[in-house]
């Protein structure tokens, strides 16, 4: 078994993990509009969090890395025509998943953290909150999950086809 397969078969297994982790976390995050209570919507956030920290925020360390680790072994032109090439796949792969990883400070964070403290009030009072459901329902979180995983495929469509 070379170091080649194996950080081939981590860089994939990584990606297993990243993309089940995400579907994971939308199909337990859908089920937050329905909640009935305050505490069912409490163990729902939480249940999304963690399969977040699990699955999500690992995996995506490990494609990333892996991959690199994967294009420098084979000498794959990670810059694309920035150093020469004419394959291109991988410098835009690099932008997607660079611009998919800004997302997060700049989007998810700052918005989970506004929704962590609507959720705090929330159980504090006992009931689901007007501002809770604001936060439920952002529209901007809305926006850039569905572009997350549609950036996400796209990756995979050039990891597999390598189109230029």
């Amino acid at each position: 078994m070379s170091f080649y397969l194996i950080v081939r078969f981590v860089h994939i297994a990584g990606a297993i993990l990243f993309v089940g982790g995400l579907a994971a976390r939308q199909l337990v995050r859908s089920l937050a509009a329905k909640a009935g209570d305050v505490q069912a919507l409490l163990a729902i956030t939480r249940a999304a969090g963690r399969v977040e920290r699990i699955m999500v925020i690992p995996g995506n360390t490990i494609v990333v890395v892996f991959g690199i680790i994967l294009a420098l072994i084979t000498k794959a032109p990670l810059l694309g025509f920035l150093q020469g090439s004419p394959t291109n796949w991988l410098l835009v792969s690099l932008v997607v998943l660079l611009l998919g990883g800004g997302v997060v400070p700049l989007v998810f964070v700052p918005r989970g953290k506004m929704f962590e403290m609507a959720l705090e009030e929330a159980v504090a009072s006992g009931r689901i909150t007007r501002e809770l459901q604001e936060k439920l329902h952002d529209r901007t979180v809305a926006l850039f999950h569905p572009l997350e995983l549609a950036g996400l495929v796209f990756v995979m469509f050039l990891m597999v086809f390598k189109p230029f």
